[in-house]
Parts: structure tokens; C-alpha cells; sequence
């Protein structure tokens, strides 16, 4: 895949996908979907959310929290998973903003990084696709948006 470049060279930023959901009930399948792919939470220390309904934090709950952020329960989140898979190859960690309406995975470039995985990242990100999401790349820039579609297009030819 001609991606590479967008993975391989760890500069110290954290690029961003974004996904966004127009039917807010799509969000919380698709934010559920990382987990059914081998997502496991491994954010550092005790992972807090604030209640906007009781106004005072609790501990994050898992998978089901994102329907919360979806309907204004919870403020939005972020966690980070390690494990999951778009196919059989495991993705580096990749953290996951949960909004009301959009999802915003950042990964961390670098050498672990390689063909696989990117194959893989990119095939989880058409199953999004699949689930209502709507990608975007703004950190890639106008030439990395075009490289993006056109990996989501061939990967669509594989599946």
C-alpha cells in the first residue's frame, strides 16, 4: 500500500482518522466494533468519565459508554486499545476519541508499523465504513486524503 509514509516515521505527533456517524446508534456499534476485533483498554491509571447527567465523575465502563456519549449522558472520552485487528494482523495501540457524533483514532507513527499493518488499520476502517462511518484524513493533508481514498477503494476490491 502506498501508506506508508503516513505511518512509518515516528516525528512525534499523533495523526488523526476521523470517522463520523450521521445516525448516532451507528457510533456506539462501531466504537464497540474495536473491541470485538481484540480491542483491549490499556489507558494508564484509572480511566474517569463525567456523568453530564449527575455532574461528577465515575469509572469508565467499557464498550457501552459510547452510546452514553451519544446521547449527551457522558461527556466524550478517550481510551487507548491495544490488540485490535482489521483482519489477521494486530494494529499497533491506537487511541480513540469517542464524540457525540464522530470517532478520532490517533496512532503513534513507527517502525511497528510496517505493510500488515497498515493493511490491517485500513480494512478495520472500511468495516467502519460498513457500520455508517464517514473517514477523513485532515492531518494527512490534500495529497494524503487522495492516498487514503484510494486505499480505502483497492481495499474495498479485497474484501
Amino acid at each position: 500500500m502506498a501508506l506508508g509514509k503516513y505511518f512509518e516515521i515516528d516525528d512525534g505527533s499523533l495523526p488523526e482518522v476521523e470517522v463520523t456517524f450521521d445516525d448516532r446508534s451507528r457510533l456506539a456499534m462501531a466504537f464497540r466494533h474495536f473491541h470485538d476485533c481484540g480491542g483491549v483498554d490499556v489507558t494508564l491509571g484509572q480511566k474517569l468519565v463525567w456523568s453530564t447527567r449527575t455532574h461528577c465523575e465515575r469509572a469508565y465502563a467499557g464498550p457501552a459508554d459510547a452510546a452514553l456519549v451519544a446521547s449527551g449522558e457522558l461527556d466524550p472520552f478517550h481510551v487507548v486499545l491495544r490488540g485490535v485487528r482489521g483482519d489477521s494482523h494486530p494494529i499497533p495501540d491506537l487511541g480513540v476519541f469517542v464524540f457525540s457524533t464522530s470517532l478520532t483514532i490517533d496512532y503513534r507513527m513507527g517502525a511497528e508499523w510496517g505493510s500488515h499493518e497498515v493493511t490491517s488499520f485500513v480494512r478495520l476502517l472500511r468495516q467502519l465504513a460498513k457500520l455508517g462511518g464517514t473517514m477523513a484524513v485532515p492531518w494527512w493533508g490534500a495529497e494524503g486524503e487522495s492516498d487514503f481514498a484510494e486505499a480505502m477503494r483497492r481495499t474495498e476490491d479485497l474484501a
